[in-house]
């Protein structure tokens, strides 16, 4: 194929694909000028993926003469794509599959296996887990790294510097010619995919081209202001403008606004009374701690839905009176006589407890007591607080003056993964969470039931 055939015009009259502005505008200009090291910063829903297979297929045929010439007439030239894991690179190459099935040049493949595809020019489409080790030696003419902002950093394999350090020299051979591109959503202002986008906005290197644009300004079936952006927005701004968005966010930022929870507070009553009308759906959580000086506080909460409204009943926490090794801490025979004193008034539809801080108390209530065993993970806590973040943010929680709690609630941090993955914290000090932890156990038992899909509160 000509040279001069641009990556849109390809797309449109070979691959039969009808690509929307901004799509043919971001790939044009990557292979219209002297641009050789992509960094596509865009927000979900964009095509991002689908862009980079089109990226590779046009470098495969309409430029295989650049390549072709740079190695031996039966050598292999590679076009890898790395991406985080198994899953997410066989989405990569089945997208390269794909467009070429659907097209003219499915009679190109002569071979295929579960990571490779082989055409007739001797280019090989890879798409492999991340590894420094794995296309070391090859002839790699394009290297693609796919959702870059999520890989990991600092080891000294799979880690992202390592994996770019190890496969870019391959790259080399092809001089101007060889590419590099990187995609992903954004998400810390740290870490290789960072670093990369801000040396490509920074002018200092004009080989490298910078991209960064929300889902409204490239996918033409989600403009701004549509239900379903609308709604994200609602749910979890700051989740939004980092997701759809497109901003980079900060390494760790307040799970709440100060003025959000002070909204919550209804000054004008204290510790409810159980009413009859809610009776038997009232949710009891405990946070266990062996408490004392220096030592975490063992709390509990009370909570239930009138409507869609959350209502925190009642915060505790148990005075460390049982002295043991010289030191104070809580007594569990009482831990226990205090649930059940509370569940003959409230009639709990749920009583959670730590499945591995108090098993000792399970054992002894769980074939009289509705027990509900949590086992704190990752998974359970980004659930837990998602669901509070939702209910503080749209106005449908009800709080009492509690000062502690408050103030923990004020002071939780959300400390960000670059693995996507996030954990809520109120500091490394004793007692700064205690209350928190137990309201979001509360929660996260108490809206199961909940209409609202939890997939979509969960951050990335």
């Amino acid at each position: 194929m000509s040279a001069s055939l641009t990556c849109s015009d390809f797309a449109r009259h070979v691959l039969k694909l009808d690509l929307w502005p901004e799509q043919k505008r971001i790939l044009d200009a990557y292979f219209g000028g002297n641009k050789t090291h992509a960094v596509w910063a865009l927000g979900r829903r964009c095509g991002k993926t689908l862009m980079a297979a089109i990226a590779a297929l046009y470098a495969c045929f309409v430029l295989e003469d650049q390549y072709r010439r740079r190695v031996r007439k039966t050598e292999k030239w590679y076009i890898l794509t790395i991406a985080n894991d198994q899953s997410q690179a066989k989405l990569a190459l089945n997208n390269i599959r794909q467009l070429l099935m659907d097209s003219p040049l499915v009679d190109e493949i002569t071979r295929e296996t579960a990571t490779e595809i082989e055409t007739s020019n001797n280019c090989v489409f890879q798409a492999i887990p991340a590894s420094a080790r794995a296309s070391r030696g090859k002839a790699v003419v394009m290297l693609i790294m796919d959702e870059l902002s999520f890989a990991i950093e600092g080891d000294a394999n799979r880690g992202a510097k390592a994996i770019y350090d190890a496969l870019s020299p391959s790259i080399a051979q092809f001089g101007q010619h060889g590419r590099i591109l990187e995609l992903s959503s954004p998400w810390l202002t740290d870490g290789l995919f960072y670093q990369h986008y801000c040396e490509a906005t920074s002018g200092e290197f004009p080989f490298m081209q910078a991209v960064n644009l929300p889902t409204w300004e490239v996918n033409v079936n989600l403009p701004w202001g549509c239900a379903f952006l609308d709604a994200e927005l609602k749910r979890d701004p700051d989740k939004f403008w980092v997701e759809y968005g497109a901003q980079f966010a900060k390494n760790n930022s307040a799970l709440l606004a100060t003025e959000i929870v002070e909204a919550a507070i209804n000054k004008e009553r204290s510790i409810l009374f159980p009413e009859k009308e809610f009776t038997g759906t009232y949710v009891l959580s405990l946070d266990p701690a062996r408490g004392g000086v220096g030592r975490d506080d063992y709390t509990a909460c009370i909570v239930h839905y009138e409507g869609e409204r959350l209502v925190i009943d009642k915060f505790h926490a148990f005075e460390p009176d049982f002295e043991i090794g010289g030191k104070k801490e809580v007594n569990m025979a009482k831990v226990e006589e205090w649930i059940k004193e509370h569940h003959r008034i409230y009639e709990f539809q749920s009583i959670v407890l730590d499945q591995f801080n108090s098993s000792f108390i399970i054992q002894n209530l769980s074939k009289d007591f509705p027990i509900a065993e949590l086992a704190w993970s990752v998974s359970t806590k980004m659930k837990a607080f998602s669901k509070m973040k939702e209910l503080f943010n749209a106005g449908l929680i009800e709080l009492y003056p509690h000062a502690k709690a408050i103030a923990q609630l004020k002071n939780l941090s959300v400390i960000y993964r670059a693995s996507g993955q996030w954990a809520v914290t109120g500091g490394k000090e004793v007692g700064v969470d205690d209350y928190a932890f137990a309201l979001a156990a509360a929660i996260l038992e108490a809206s199961k039931d909940s209409d609202i899909d939890w997939l979509n509160s969960l951050v990335r």
